[in-house]
């Protein structure tokens, strides 16, 4: 998958860093095949190439999001693709139902923009819960979930498994060096 690197890609790969969906050693393959491919790779790109600490990474695509030339963006639709961001990282089964639940609800809460408020994402962890953790109300909310956030979670999806290859790709190289 050919990524444009634009802030509104930019703005996707914040808010997969931001909730730990991928870390360096996703990005930076990503990043080192850019800087090969071309001849003036972005320079926030070089800079992501070599950042292992997850802040100082976020920090550094949200600099180049909000920089010059500043475009409008869409913050509604980008809060609601952090809470599609959550979701993968719970059917890739990084998370339980109940952990993504609770961080939706935490977001939402501090957010403010989500398409569903705080609320929503903490009475479907209540009656979780209440059920003793039943995996037929865990999929008849993960169902409710994705045809509420269906756009966003189709639209991260695809990144997503491109990061994931160069997650590979990293573990590879990594594999070919200690032998």
């Amino acid at each position: 998958m050919k990524l444009e690197l634009n802030k509104n890609f930019a703005c996707k790969l914040s808010n997969m860093l931001m909730c730990k969906l991928i870390w360096y050693k996703h990005f930076q393959p990503f990043c080192d095949e850019i800087i090969e491919e071309q001849e003036r790779p972005p320079y926030w790109i070089i800079e992501l190439s070599v950042v292992k600490f997850q802040p100082t990474a976020i920090e550094i695509v949200n600099n180049y999001i909000y920089s010059e030339p500043f475009v409008e963006l869409d913050y509604d639709y980008m809060a609601n693709q952090y809470i599609g961001c959550l979701y993968l990282k719970y059917t890739s089964r990084e998370t339980s139902w109940a952990s993504f639940l609770f961080s939706s609800g935490e977001y939402a809460d501090s957010c403010q923009c989500v398409k569903e408020q705080c609320e929503y994402f903490y009475e479907l962890l209540t009656n979780y819960e209440d059920s003793d953790f039943n995996p037929e109300v865990e999929q008849r909310q993960k169902k409710e979930i994705y045809s509420k956030f269906s756009a966003e979670i189709d639209e991260i999806k695809p990144i997503y498994m491109s990061f994931k290859s160069y997650y590979k790709k990293y573990l590879q190289e990594q594999r070919n060096n200690n032998e």
